[in-house]
């Protein structure tokens, strides 16, 4: 990695950039599950998903930077558990997305801790983060970073 990587939070002028990693990914994940099919009006629908975190309190968007180009994101995001847990409050990483000339070269290790930073700040000790079964780059990344996995979703197609 030749260029050097900025982590920073990010601004409504970025969500094209932004668009066009969560395509990237969307189709990584879709060569391992058709699921992941993105709809016709998908990248719209997630620019005006991705502008409301980056305009919300309680979300966290951060970008990587390696010069003028954005070659990642994080979606992090203040959650609740239902009120009948004692712990009401966690932090959800939504995504983490490298392009894939950056992946495996610590660009998502300091998204994470950025992220981990700001959910400490905000007095938030539990984080999760949903895991495609079929991504095993994120399962491993997520395993290098702590993260033990402690449910399982199944699903019937009828």
């Amino acid at each position: 990695m030749a260029k050097k990587v900025i982590i920073r939070k990010a601004v409504t002028e970025d969500v094209p950039s932004i668009v066009e990693l969560w395509k990237e990914l969307m189709d990584f994940h879709k060569a391992r599950d058709r699921f992941f099919s993105r709809s016709q009006t998908g990248d719209k629908s997630f620019a005006d998903f991705i502008t409301g975190h980056i305009l919300n309190d309680t979300s966290y968007v951060l970008v990587a930077e390696a010069g003028k180009d954005i070659i990642g994101y994080c979606l992090a995001i203040l959650s609740k558990y239902p009120p009948v847990l004692e712990i009401q409050e966690y932090g959800l990483v939504q995504a983490i997305a490298i392009t894939k000339k950056y992946r495996c070269k610590g660009v998502g290790k300091k998204l994470f801790k950025k992220v981990q930073t700001w959910f400490s700040e905000r007095g938030i000790h539990r984080i999760e983060a949903p895991v495609a079964k079929s991504n095993k780059l994120a399962r491993e990344f997520w395993a290098k970073m702590g993260f033990t996995p402690y449910l399982e979703t199944v699903f019937l197609e009828i």
